[in-house]
């Protein structure tokens, strides 16, 4: 693991950050002090993984934005 700020291999665990989508280990920096979370590609996002990816396949097989989000508030709950 190397620090997202300094790019420093001195890296340690510290705690863990609870979120809506799911609980991630967080790191701190012993360089430059500073925390961070390990950055992912849904960082920011409001909704699970599993449920954006359905999202964007079902939008490239063809179905219009509003065919998605209907299919999604039926059967996904969103």
């Amino acid at each position: 693991m190397r620090c997202i700020f300094c790019k420093s291999d001195c890296v340690v665990k510290n705690g863990k950050r609870k979120r809506k989508v799911a609980t991630k280990q967080s790191y701190l920096c012993t360089n430059c002090k500073k925390q961070f979370v390990e950055p992912d590609d849904f960082e920011r996002m409001w909704h699970k993984p599993m449920i954006i990816t359905r999202a964007v396949h079902q939008h490239i097989d063809g179905l219009s934005l509003s065919k998605v989000q209907n299919h999604l508030w039926q059967h996904g709950g969103i």
